[in-house]
């Protein structure tokens, strides 16, 4: 098996350096990249040096090789994008150690052959001319300024996680449109509640949620419909110029991609106001942050992904949701994510869905954010439907929060959606990773905004979640369960989080 980084060899010339046997763990290689004057993953150097005569770089089939879609030798192009041209070359840039992002935007900025530059905290992103020699091109990479170098990809593999698309209201039988019933006569009386199976099986409690303190949630997806009945009252939304453009693609219109709009609603959807559903915590603050298509769920660029998870943990999210997948082990996103988070002590907690797909040869593996679950800050969801199966009193004796994997309810959701005219509701009968994130995003933000646990940092909230998770026979992951929250309450605002620890039988 190839190593995941190559070293970048001399005068422009690429050559691969075997560093280890085995593919490291991507948290092991954080902020411990082999000192050399250029790196990039192994599969992108294999790729360069592969190039003879008059070839050029064609982005989509570096990024292809890099995500094990395409064997080496492979020299097709995949799907419906053979038709097209190919993009031109985008790559993301980490300056050598020593040197600032400004000194390497700087030098840039003097090349006539670059078309578009954008700056992150640790990284540049750039696009060079599409006539670009490949020559010319491993001659700029080569660049003793340039400490480490990825494409920026995109495409049809960097997409989110919903299983199938929610069905819209005009193929729901009449009596299961529950939004369209009148507001209930009890607590709570969002007419849709008897539908949300899955709030009561984790242990969902409508007097806790209503009694919660507000969390910020950044829901980084395809924006979050500030229309919306049941979510205008929840929005985060930020008047920076730069924050903004990240913000508002979606957030501004009902004619957006529904993906976001329908996570934002199992998340923090308003709870007893006689519409629609209940999010799991009804009091959190949504902040929408932009990663995926106006018009379809396929994700932005790798560079724009790495600048909205360092967008929301700068903004002062407490937990961040993101809802999809991509094949590749990003530096850029690697490091927003741990700097984000906070590394070994985070100060917030990124929840994502537990995913996975087929290389080339058939190998299943799991994908990313999922795999950066190693990370201390970092959960994934596995989606489940166990409906008719019960939760064992006993917590799940083999919950190991090192693993960070939780089962979270991911079928036959009933969420806020988009561009309906039916009253913005659809059932998602197979939501999938996505609505399992959701859900534990939800759970994650209702245990953190319950007194005395707000006193809690994210390490001690991460450590309860998987200490009072429930589990059933049939399956490996404990499920994600926040009936615990009605004790602590009666512990008093006054309470200390050890205090609350202790009471719920929870190691400090």
């Amino acid at each position: 098996m190839q190593p995941l980084w190559c070293c970048i060899a001399i005068a422009g010339v690429l050559t691969t350096s075997a560093m280890a046997a085995d593919r490291p763990a991507p948290c092991g290689s954080i902020g411990s990249l082999a000192a050399a004057e250029v790196v990039t993953p192994a599969e992108v150097g294999e790729y360069l040096t592969s190039l003879a005569g008059s070839a050029h770089f064609d982005l989509r089939k570096a990024c292809a090789r890099w995500a094990a879609l395409d064997p080496p030798d492979s020299v097709r192009r995949r799907g419906t994008q053979a038709a097209t041209p190919a993009p031109a070359p985008r790559f993301i840039l980490f300056p050598r150690t020593g040197l600032t992002t400004s000194a390497l935007v700087t030098q840039l900025e003097r090349d006539r052959r670059v078309r578009k530059l954008s700056q992150s905290r640790a990284f540049v992103a750039v696009e060079f001319d599409a006539r670009l020699t490949t020559t010319e091109l491993r001659q700029r990479l080569a660049e003793p300024t340039i400490g480490y170098f990825e494409p920026d990809c995109d495409g049809p593999d960097f997409v989110t996680t919903s299983a199938a698309p929610a069905l819209q209201a005009s193929a729901i039988a009449p009596a299961a449109r529950c939004w369209q019933r009148g507001a209930r006569a009890n607590f709570p009386d969002d007419p849709c509640m008897d539908e949300l199976w899955g709030h009561a099986y984790i242990g969902w409690d409508p007097t806790v949620a209503a009694n919660s303190r507000p969390r910020l949630v950044a829901v980084l997806d395809s924006g979050v419909d500030m229309g919306h009945e049941d979510l205008a009252g929840s929005l985060w939304l930020d008047d920076r110029q730069a924050f903004a453009a990240l913000q508002l693609p979606c957030a501004s219109t009902a004619g957006c991609y529904p993906h976001g709009t329908q996570m934002a609603g199992t998340i923090a959807g308003r709870m007893n106001n006689g519409v629609g559903v209940a999010g799991v915590a009804p009091n959190s603050r949504l902040m929408p942050v932009v990663i995926s298509r106006v018009e379809h769920g396929n994700l932005v660029r790798l560079s724009a992904i790495a600048s909205a998870i360092e967008s929301a943990g700068a903004n002062k999210a407490n937990i961040i949701n993101i809802s999809a997948k991509w094949p590749v082990d990003s530096r850029a996103v690697r490091e927003a994510i741990a700097t984000a988070t906070g590394g070994p002590q985070p100060v917030r907690l990124l929840v994502t869905g537990y995913t996975a797909s087929f290389a080339w040869d058939e190998s299943l593996r799991e994908t990313y954010p999922s795999r950066y679950r190693c990370l201390p800050g970092v959960i994934a969801a596995v989606p489940g439907d166990a409906r008719g199966e019960d939760l064992q009193v006993a917590r799940a004796a083999h919950a190991d929060p090192t693993d960070s994997r939780l089962r979270a309810p991911g079928v036959d959701i009933v969420v806020t959606t988009t561009h309906n005219e039916d009253g913005s509701y659809a059932l998602a009968q197979a939501a999938g990773a996505s609505s399992a994130a959701a859900y534990l995003t939800g759970a994650a933000a209702l245990a953190w905004g319950t007194a005395p646990l707000d006193k809690c940092d994210a390490r001690q909230i991460k450590a309860i979640l998987f200490c009072r998770s429930k589990r059933t026979e049939s399956s490996p992951y404990p499920w994600v369960h926040v009936e615990f929250l009605r004790q602590v309450s009666a512990l008093g605002a006054d309470a200390s989080c050890g205090a609350a620890l202790a009471a719920l039988d929870c190691p400090p």
